[in-house]
């Protein structure tokens, strides 16, 4: 039985798929966008550079489309693969898995992985992409991990300034709205310069044509101790507002053993905030594989 679609209205489904369109299509970098047929329906992959590959899992209400500059920041030294999430804004199905949705994401990362690249690859995972990440199965396709503010791991910290920037949001959303939800999101480094018109522009979108979903629970400890005998990189920003490094640095020490990289000035959008944060992971994540060896 098929889950009921994401969007309140074909139209407003018409919308955001046709702003994500236009912007992949006003995107300098070379990039090909194609469809995969996978066990949750049609998945939409955007695939731009050359060399190692690295396999982008946005978070929630995130998609290839918002994060072209974080890829970008990617493409000199890595073929950079983005896979919109099924049942998440964006240009794949509009269906959520209807049980045990991590563990059906986890299926899902696997076989999009597998079919992406010639070789293995790496996932980098932020917020739920990085549960979904964990949520797969060790394999030789993939690499090593880098987590950015992983969800998967703990709960997500929900305080009343949340509700406050939140619930507005969904109830009558505007772009002032957005802003606020957005400043909350980050940390010092947008302090200045208020958030990116871009992610403004998308986050009213998203929350006048389409219904939102929580954050995950914990994953259970075994899914997670899978991935002891592969490298990974667990990072998030110093001033995340759902998974602060004290929040995550005990799972990720019991169940990974690494620890956690605390970011000075980013908060929860770390890779929309700073563009070079993940290149600087994925050497981290080079170096601890060397030194594995």
């Amino acid at each position: 039985m098929t889950s009921p679609t994401i969007y309140t209205s074909p139209a407003g489904e018409r919308q955001v798929r046709t702003w994500c369109r236009d912007r992949l299509g006003s995107w300098a970098t070379r990039h090909r966008t194609h469809t995969l047929e996978t066990g949750l329906g049609a998945t939409t992959v955007v695939t731009a550079g050359q060399g190692p590959g690295v396999l982008l899992l946005p978070g929630t209400n995130f998609c290839a489309a918002t994060l072209l500059e974080v890829a970008d920041a990617l493409v000199p030294d890595h073929q950079v693969i983005m896979a919109d999430l099924p049942g998440q804004p964006g240009l794949s199905t509009a269906h959520r898995p209807r049980r045990r949705r991590l563990a059906a994401y986890g299926r899902w990362a696997g076989e999009v992985a597998g079919q992406v690249s010639g070789g293995p690859v790496t996932m980098v995972g932020h917020s739920l992409g990085a549960a979904v990440a964990l949520a797969a199965h060790p394999g030789p396709q993939i690499n090593g991990l880098v987590l950015v503010s992983p969800a998967g791991l703990s709960r997500a910290r929900l305080t009343p300034a949340l509700l406050g920037v939140t619930l507005p949001w969904l109830a009558a959303p505007t772009p002032v709205r957005s802003q606020a939800l957005l400043r909350y999101m980050s940390g010092q480094s947008r302090a200045r310069t208020g958030p990116d018109p871009m992610l403004t522009a998308w986050m009213t979108l998203v929350a006048r044509h389409s219904r939102t979903s929580l954050a995950p629970a914990p994953l259970p400890a075994p899914v997670v101790r899978r991935w002891a005998g592969t490298p990974v990189v667990v990072a998030t920003g110093a001033a995340d507002c759902f998974y602060p490094p004290a929040r995550i640095g005990g799972p990720a020490r019991a169940l990974l053993s690494t620890d956690v990289v605390a970011v000075p000035g980013l908060g929860h959008l770390g890779p929309h905030e700073d563009p070079a944060l993940l290149p600087a992971l994925l050497g981290r994540l080079r170096a601890a594989r060397f030194s594995r060896r």
